[in-house]
């Protein structure tokens, strides 16, 4: 999904948008995972991005954010709210290394897909917010 620019939706629509585009990432990963559920020594990946949003929507963190100096500079889009894809190297299921837990990865896939389905529905209605005030006719 494009937006046709950083600040056409406001924060809210730029966090959406960020949060979508993770559970699209985490669904990839997912099935990834499922895809090689009897891969010897294959370790499950999943995908952080909570913390990371969480971190760009916290004011208090200390961090610093981006100025804009001149016109031409990028403005500032959420911080580091960016997923990172990480494995767990921590555990196996088998004797051969693998550590897919069929079942988990099911029902993970599953939640990933009903958190897509009501970002996406958020983020509609939010549109929709946009369309109706940019047709209102002031009389």
């Amino acid at each position: 999904m494009v937006v046709a620019g950083p600040d056409l939706l406001g924060k809210t629509g730029n966090l959406l948008h960020k949060a979508l585009s993770a559970e699209s990432l985490r669904f990839q990963v997912r099935a990834h995972n499922y895809a090689n559920a009897n891969t010897p020594a294959y370790k499950r990946q999943d995908v952080e991005f909570e913390a990371y949003l969480a971190n760009a929507l916290d004011t208090r963190s200390g961090s610093v954010g981006l100025r804009m100096t001149h016109p031409r500079h990028l403005a500032d889009q959420g911080g580091g709210a960016t997923p990172r894809i990480i494995q767990d190297y921590a555990s196996t299921m088998r004797y051969d290394g693998n550590n897919v837990d069929i079942e988990r990865e099911m029902v993970a896939l599953t939640e990933v897909a009903i958190r897509y389905q009501v970002l996406a529905e958020q983020l509609t209605r939010q549109i929709r917010q946009l369309r109706t005030v940019i047709s209102e006719r002031v009389v």
